[in-house]
């Protein structure tokens, strides 16, 4: 049995940084800092400015010269514009998955979403969000197109981060759950056409929950 490769300090920096942008702890727009965060962890600075690095290729994290890190933040464009990347990557992906392992994806979407179904029942909305976030990566796994996956995988963090955004707006996650119900039944069903209409009905729904977030969120920090 081959041994597991310990993280090296970069990976565990990187692990710990993404993993705070996705749940929330660390804010959009949130500045950081390089001293602070190796403090925290118990490291020197060269790992977590690799870390950093990482990230910003991911779209997680800003860096501007003399300004420093930021956790990134999203005007309406550029949430237009991961809902329309979203809708097309997906959408391809769903296709090639149906035609070519229809009774996996339907198998591993009822699985994912009988733990959705659970997690809300224990107001466990971290875990509800991780499982979000598979539900969706489901659909990569049993398309079989590795090009496809590899594009998807570098903006999750980044979708991801922007679910647990929405999450704080009323209804939000009860609608959006109901909504992975009903890809689940088209799927098990082969319906393409009933997927690709509720798969639009629940990613532009995020392009106008963004907005309400935004409002709302502004009003809670006024508060």
């Amino acid at each position: 049995m081959a041994l597991e490769r310990p993280k090296s300090l970069r990976e565990l920096a990187l692990e710990h940084l993404r993993n705070s942008i996705i749940d929330g702890s660390l804010k959009m727009g949130q500045i950081l800092s390089e001293r602070k965060i190796s403090e925290e962890l118990g490291v020197s600075k060269s790992p977590v400015r690799e870390a950093l690095a990482q990230l910003r290729d991911e779209g997680l994290v800003s860096i501007e010269p003399q300004k420093g890190a930021r956790v990134f933040s999203l005007s309406d464009s550029e949430v237009t514009q991961i809902c329309d990347f979203r809708q097309a990557i997906e959408t391809a992906a769903f296709e090639y998955a149906l035609a070519r392992d229809p009774d996996g994806l339907a198998e591993g979407m009822l699985r994912v979403v009988k733990a959705m179904e659970r997690e809300r029942g224990r107001a466990n909305e971290k875990e509800y969000l991780a499982l979000d976030t598979q539900f969706h990566q489901l659909i990569f796994e049993h398309a079989g197109n590795d090009y496809l996956t590899a594009s998807y995988t570098r903006y999750v963090g980044k979708i991801a981060a922007l679910r647990t955004h929405l999450a704080k707006l009323p209804q939000h996650t009860e609608l959006s759950f109901d909504e992975h119900r009903k890809i689940t039944k088209a799927v098990r069903q082969g319906d393409m056409s009933e997927i690709k209409a509720l798969l639009v009905e629940h990613i532009d729904r995020t392009r106008q929950a963004y907005k309400s977030a935004s409002i709302v969120l502004e009003g809670m920090k006024t508060s």
